[in-house]
């Protein structure tokens, strides 16, 4: 095999394997934020199935749009 055609080679490989590595670890900030954060919103949207105010429905569409956006976010990070 021709030197300056391995050497091209290498070089792609290596800049694909950099773009891996780049959405790997951006997936896992992400999930850790995701993960570390999550337990705060349910929480606050638990905290309003007390209050007087509030209609019973809120909260439960709360739980639901909290949970998609974050599976939402998690699977677009891992699709890009």
């Amino acid at each position: 095999m021709d030197k300056n055609k391995f050497h091209t080679l290498q070089k792609k490989a290596s800049a694909q394997m950099s773009g891996t590595m780049t959405a790997l670890i951006t997936g896992l900030i992400v999930v850790v934020l995701a993960t570390a954060l999550a337990p705060e919103m349910f929480t606050n949207v638990a905290g309003l199935e007390g209050e007087e105010d509030v209609p019973t429905w809120v909260p439960t569409v709360l739980y639901l749009i909290i949970g998609a956006g974050l599976v939402f976010l998690i699977w677009r990070v891992f699709l890009k």
